[in-house]
């Protein structure tokens, strides 16, 4: 499983090795200046969608692209039974080919109150 790291000025995403062979790679980096919403998915493996590359287990996980052939591509993590983290970002500010991150950690709603709060830890 992903592991999701917030500091003061950046998100990182660190990925298991299984998650970096279907993302093609090992971490992400985001400041939190390109942060544009974030919210908590209780049921996550729905919420990609669309043409991808990357490992689907059809209801039961997905890791990898989504939204190939579209203009919105999602950056996937997500188990079913696990709820999942959705970050939107400004593409064009963090130079990464992704809109949107979608990674399933049991800390997500902890996460996500941390991107959200003017005073981070």
């Amino acid at each position: 499983m992903a592991r999701v790291d917030i500091d003061r000025h950046e998100m990182r995403v660190r990925f298991s090795l299984l998650e970096r062979l279907a993302t093609w790679r090992g971490e992400v980096l985001v400041p939190l200046t390109a942060v544009r919403e974030v919210a908590v998915l209780e049921r996550p493996v729905s919420h990609a969608r669309g043409g991808r590359t990357g490992l689907l287990i059809s209801g039961v996980l997905k890791i990898g692209i989504w939204g190939l052939g579209t203009e919105h591509r999602q950056l996937v993590s997500v188990r079913r039974q696990t709820p999942a983290l959705r970050v939107r970002i400004d593409r064009a500010a963090t130079g990464h080919g992704f809109d949107e991150l979608l990674i399933s950690t049991p800390r997500a709603a902890e996460l996500a109150q941390r991107v959200a709060s003017p005073a981070r830890m």
